[in-house]
């Protein structure tokens, strides 16, 4: 069987451009038989001299990528703040697009990026891998499988500490003009999306937010200080739209020898646990039986029998991080492959969209100190 050839291009080759590009370049070596084979072409980035071999090239802007043609897909690794920009350039090529999240600096940018990409008819998905978890999709089976009853109450934690060095120079991740916000958008979003993929749609919010380093030096060894205008630390409280409440809490400043992201959600019949440091099995517990249940589930969705085949095996395991973001550009490059989107459950613009608005609204909240806001739509 032929296999399509996809020329990707990279915009941005920082840290996350970095797991991608790892991630593509490992797909043939883990998975034989892809109905495609990725070949990395050109990459825009600030320094071009020091690109690795196996990338076609460097082009000095994101015009001359697109102006060369002969590009199957695109994947926009930058700083928020350019992401608008440089999407819409992509999409009125007509060229799909793999965005990392937050697709814009605010919902009204995720829009506008939406509707192009509506009107272009692209291929278009957002890097919000935690859709691409196997202990994630499986938790969404329990619960709609009625395995803990009705949803009582749930957490939902980012914790991180890369911030927690006061000397740790300012950088456009703690201004709001180029981030659109600290800890809650940066890392939240994920949260966010995961929580409405498992439980349904969020009916209501209120949120508090912290900034701890409200200075920062200007660059690395200054002694001139720049003030942060971004949250360390966020909390927010929702209720949901099938009743059940919870929490979601982000952070960049929480001090524990393993970062972690952790769900727990409490139902009428039992719970269930999910961390990335177990991230192939959600922990179900049964109260009636007084059981804990960890392994394989039987009784999988379509899209959760879909992402184990395509989830690296632990002997193949690249770490949590690679093995999510593989698993999500895999379904990007079917979904070229096929034209079309092939599971609902694909986190399109739409649902970055979706999540953008009700970040908008934790942003709200928190500057209005913690009004419950019911309006989520847009």
């Amino acid at each position: 069987m032929s296999k399509k050839e996809i020329k990707l291009g990279f915009v941005g080759l920082g840290f996350i451009g970095t797991i991608h590009s790892i991630a593509c370049f490992s797909m043939p070596l883990i998975f034989k038989n892809l109905p495609f084979e990725v070949k990395l072409g050109p990459v825009y980035k600030n320094n071009i001299e020091d690109i690795p071999h196996f990338f076609e090239k460097g082009v000095k802007s994101i015009e001359e990528m697109l102006e060369e043609g002969g590009l199957d897909a695109v994947d926009i690794c930058t700083p928020n703040y350019l992401h608008y920009e440089q999407a819409m350039k992509v999409i009125e090529k007509g060229i799909p697009l793999y965005l990392e999240k937050p697709i814009g600096v605010n919902g009204k940018e995720a829009y506008e990026i939406m509707e192009k990409a509506k009107e272009k008819r692209i291929i278009h998905q957002t890097a919000l891998m935690y859709r691409f978890m196997p202990a994630v999709n499986q938790a969404r089976d329990m619960i709609k499988n009625g395995e803990i009853g009705e949803i009582l109450n749930f957490k939902a934690l980012m914790l991180h500490s890369g911030y927690m060095d006061p000397k740790r120079p300012m950088s456009w991740k703690m201004k709001k003009a180029t981030s659109g916000g600290g800890a809650i958008v940066d890392m939240g979003i994920h949260l966010v999306d995961a929580v409405r993929f498992m439980m349904g749609e969020i009916k209501s919010l209120r949120s508090n937010s912290k900034t701890y380093f409200k200075k920062r030096p200007v660059s690395k060894g200054s002694e001139i200080y720049e003030e942060v205008d971004v949250d360390d630390w966020t909390n927010v409280e929702v209720e949901m739209k099938n009743g059940g409440w919870g929490s979601i809490e982000a952070s960049r400043i929480s001090a524990d020898l393993e970062e972690e992201t952790r769900f727990e959600i409490y139902g009428t019949k039992g719970s269930i646990k999910i961390s990335t440091k177990h991230p192939r099995y959600a922990v179900l517990y049964k109260k009636q039986e007084n059981v804990q249940i960890i392994g394989d589930y039987d009784t999988k969705s379509k899209f959760s029998e879909y992402v184990e085949s395509i989830y690296p095996t632990e002997k193949y395991s690249l770490g949590w991080m690679v093995d999510l973001h593989m698993a999500s550009l895999i379904n990007f490059f079917t979904n070229i492959v096929e034209d079309k989107i092939v599971f609902s459950e694909t986190p399109t613009f739409e649902e970055a969209y979706k999540d953008q608005v009700i970040l908008d609204k934790i942003l709200l909240s928190a500057e209005n100190n913690g009004k419950v806001i019911s309006n989520l739509k847009d």
